[in-house]
């Protein structure tokens, strides 16, 4: 039964995510809904910590040989991926609050559906888990930096010790308690019992990210509506960002690195998918109420971010005969 549940809520995310918008909205603007905005940190914080329970922190002992196509993942989600989307948002004159919002976003680690997608595309699972993993552990140290400058540059004045702060709350504590919880399951009831737990934590996190959604566009509703153009200028963007990451790498592990073909699916997923739910929740504990506005602009990227996943995966028998060419 979990099995479904997790199944569903994984392939339909594109229609649950547009249904709960445009219900959130539709409520929100009728009825006053703002005190829903009260429960977002602790829903965010049930929705990290099944998150962390499941990053895998053994797999970083497993990196010989994998050197190249982790330290490309790596380099293209810190370095390439917001250098582009810096560039992106200057050419299409993006606000100051899009720009920082999709700054963090393109910075976010793997989601957990970029290593689903990796299986269903028979890519190279164990390098896929290495770069996911790596990518977290820099992401406690590069979101307070990046997030402070970023942050400055939208003329949002907020302390770096305050940015700190919070991300030790949503990053650091569900990560330390994350291991130390998946160290007491393997131990008192062994491996395979934690395999089977581990379908209830990816529900608990992908259920606490549609309520987290839901709460977001439900209380900011009025301001969205406010603001609507704005969600038609993330459409471009979101096209030439995920292509060009893309192209990018199709170039680079065919010409350059001559990577066979379940190395280069490691790459890819893991690159261009963003963990839209630990963008939100950064976003909203963070800057508070502003976040909450800003946290609109990565859910709506995942409108655009789901069907180009699945667009590639439905292309990866060609991209896998190009390879073996």
């Amino acid at each position: 039964m979990i099995k479904k549940i997790k199944a569903n809520l994984s392939k339909n995310i594109l229609l649950y995510t547009l249904t709960i918008m445009l219900l959130g909205v539709s409520l929100g603007y009728f009825f006053d809904l703002k005190f829903l905005s009260k429960f977002i940190i602790s829903v965010v914080f049930i929705m990290i910590y099944p998150m962390m329970i499941n990053l895998s922190l053994t797999s970083l002992k497993q990196t010989k040989g994998l050197g190249k196509p982790v330290a490309e993942a790596l380099i293209l989600n810190f370095i390439v991926a917001p250098l582009l989307m810096w560039f992106l948002a200057w050419l299409f004159r993006l606000s100051p609050d899009i720009t920082l919002s999709l700054m963090l976003l393109s910075i976010a680690p793997a989601s957990s559906m970029g290593l689903g997608y990796i299986g269903l595309s028979k890519g190279h699972m164990l390098s896929g888990t290495i770069i996911v993993a790596f990518a977290f552990l820099l992401s406690v140290f590069v979101y307070p930096v990046l997030g402070h400058y970023f942050a400055l540059g939208g003329n949002i004045q907020v302390p770096f010790s305050l940015i700190t702060k919070n991300l030790l709350f949503i990053l650091v504590l569900p990560l330390v308690l994350g291991i130390l919880t998946r160290e007491y399951i393997e131990r008192r009831h062994g491996a395979e019992k934690f395999l089977k737990a581990k379908l209830y934590f990816s529900v608990t996190t992908l259920a606490s990210l549609y309520l987290l959604m839901f709460i977001i566009f439900a209380s900011k509703a009025k301001l969205i509506l406010q603001n609507y153009q704005n969600i038609f200028l993330l459409f471009p963007v979101a096209l030439f960002f995920y292509g060009a990451i893309v192209l990018v790498i199709l170039f680079l592990n065919k010409k350059v690195f001559k990577f066979e073909y379940g190395y280069h699916q490691s790459v890819v997923f893991t690159a261009v998918s963003k963990n839209i739910a630990l963008t939100i929740a950064i976003l909203v504990s963070v800057f508070g109420e502003k976040g909450q506005y800003l946290a609109v602009f990565p859910a709506i990227m995942s409108l655009f971010q789901a069907p180009f996943l699945m667009i590639y995966l439905k292309s990866s028998k060609k991209i896998r005969h190009w390879f073996e060419k």
